[in-house]
């Protein structure tokens, strides 16, 4: 019997320790790796077949041997964390707390974690830390090739202003890096909560979804592009939205990224410092807001006809989260936050079914 890791155990990130070290000393892992219950089915994502629809967003998974551990796990498609066209060092600690929302704008810091794992919620404020591109050419392929059959590594990207070409060529240039380091699935990341504006609004602007997304697409081409999108409360603008995203090229999109919102302490006080008066949220709190997300994309890409695959994440923390966000339309069901607190979420979840 497989026994929920959470919260008798540690997480596998350590939040308490700085991305550098959980890079290279994480996961954080003392358990065993149970047997995976055999399974035949598969299904077909972007021309790559999958052993299940479970898979792991970009966030968690630093490197090769977090890449490699996950797909052990039973996550079948993973993602590469966020990579730059240069080595960024991001942001200071803290990095994750845990949190109380107590509004769709606000949340509060908590101490320690809720009792139940549905519950959990966290910031998530990197900074979308990279490491340099000699040691990606390296790393890259190591993930992709420590994969068993049934499963496919995205690797995601985002581009960065103000680095000797324009924005929009500077997230072309790390797409392509991508592609040269063996890549065969790339993810073009326009909405982190935890970066500067022009770098995370991206998915709110139709025009701007189309020009980045279509010079990516064809600078990659063939490799599939997906966008990470974030929350877009008016149904009209994410509608334009997705019909930019198909028009340009891209072939699926991946949402809800987490929400951002401003965090305190429980005094007031700006719980992440003076200069990060808003973080992204994930975990629990924004489930029903990412089912919501993906009821009314998935009702766009099927009456507009964009033939967009729909890949769903935020908030999955027990295994039949996953069967809600496929039946809300998502045809992958992705997770960061529950992988982090339950790696064994997963082979819970292929046990049950």
């Amino acid at each position: 019997m497989i026994e929920t890791w959470y919260p008798t155990q540690p997480a596998i990130y350590d939040i308490s320790k700085s991305y550098l070290e959980n890079f290279e000393q994480g996961p954080f892992f003392q358990g065993k790796i149970p047997e995976r219950p055999p399974s035949k089915a598969t299904i077909d994502f972007l021309g790559h077949k999958l052993r299940s629809p479970l898979g792991v967003p970009a966030g968690p998974l630093l490197n090769s041997r977090w890449t490699t551990f996950a797909a052990n796990l039973g996550f079948d498609l993973v993602t590469y964390k966020t990579i730059r066209s240069f080595a960024h060092s991001g942001h200071a600690l803290p990095n994750m707390i845990y949190i109380e929302p107590i509004g769709t704008k606000n949340a509060r810091q908590i101490g320690q974690p809720p009792s139940q794992l549905n519950e959990l919620t966290v910031t998530n404020s990197f900074g979308m830390p990279s490491r340099s591109p000699e040691f990606l050419l390296t790393d890259i392929p190591a993930a992709k090739a420590a994969l068993a059959p049934g499963q496919a590594l995205i690797v995601s990207i985002v581009g960065t202003p103000d680095q000797g070409v324009s924005f929009c060529e500077d997230f072309v240039r790390t797409a392509v890096f991508a592609k040269e380091a063996g890549a065969t699935l790339i993810e073009a990341n326009f909405s982190c909560p935890n970066v500067a504006k022009a770098e995370g609004s991206l998915y709110q602007s139709p025009d701007a979804v189309y020009e980045y997304a279509r010079a990516i697409a064809r600078a990659i081409h063939p490799v599939p592009l997906i966008l990470k999108i974030g929350e877009i409360e008016d149904s009209r603008l994410l509608q334009q939205v997705l019909q930019a995203a198909a028009r340009a090229g891209a072939q699926a999109v991946c949402g809800l990224n987490s929400v951002s919102m401003q965090v305190t302490t429980a005094q007031g006080a700006p719980a992440l410092g003076a200069h990060r008066l808003t973080s992204g949220v994930c975990g629990g709190a924004i489930r029903s807001r990412a089912l919501h997300f993906l009821r009314e994309a998935s009702k766009h890409i099927r009456n507009d006809r964009l033939g967009l695959t729909l890949m769903g994440c935020g908030g999955i923390t027990s295994p039949h989260h996953f069967d809600e966000f496929l039946e809300a339309g998502a045809q992958v069901a992705l997770t960061a936050t529950g992988m982090m607190w339950d790696p064994f979420l997963a082979m819970r979840y292929h046990r049950a079914h």
